[in-house]
């Protein structure tokens, strides 16, 4: 219910900029988000119970929920192409785990919502969780902003390592480079994985 709520609220927010209709059209769509996530969370048990379980669901309604929002639309767009909830993956982890990434051998994070998950990579994407929860408001852009700064100005080639990551392409600057020279890579990486 807390997640319906939410969704419908934070669109409600941003429809009446626009005035009654665009508030009811965007009360509409959150309503529609907060119903699919809060589905997902229920049947796949995402929340702990007892304490820590509310404190994280608490966290990502209030300081995070600009990121579980976007994390709502991110369910949405997968759900709509066939990528559907992992219950055993999502089960006590306080975020949704889809079964497959969107890219080809990658997983992707966005705030409580997690696609392509595995166990080899389980701790790392939930850095990003753990991120989203920590940064609040301010995580999105500064992952977007930091993606920017080190594609224009690549001062992480003074220290990647050229001889493991060689960068031969255009892809490779972003793959091998940018990508997991993110600041919120970087703390992800450390925990968990190597980079490509």
């Amino acid at each position: 219910m807390v997640r319906i709520l939410t969704s419908a609220g934070a669109f409600a927010l941003l429809g009446n900029l626009t005035g009654d209709v665009g508030l009811v059209i965007c009360a509409g769509i959150g309503l529609a988000l907060g119903i699919l996530h809060a589905w997902a969370l229920v049947t796949a048990r995402s929340y702990p119970a007892g304490a820590r379980g509310w404190l994280l669901l608490v966290v990502d309604h209030t300081w995070s929920l600009v990121n579980t929002v976007a994390g709502s639309l991110f369910l949405a767009v997968n759900t709509a192409t066939g990528n559907t909830p992992d219950p055993a993956m999502s089960a006590g982890r306080s975020t949704v785990v889809l079964r497959r990434g969107i890219l080809p051998g990658f997983a992707t994070t966005i705030g409580p919502v997690e696609a392509g998950t595995g166990e080899a990579i389980a701790r790392h994407e939930y850095v990003h969780v753990l991120q989203a929860r920590i940064f609040g408001p301010l995580y999105l852009p500064l992952v977007v902003l930091h993606y920017v700064v080190a594609t224009v100005i690549p001062y992480w080639l003074l220290y990647h390592d050229h001889s493991t990551r060689p960068i031969r392409s255009f892809r490779d600057y972003f793959i091998r480079g940018v990508y997991p020279h993110a600041w919120n890579e970087e703390w992800a990486y450390a925990v968990e994985g190597s980079p490509p």
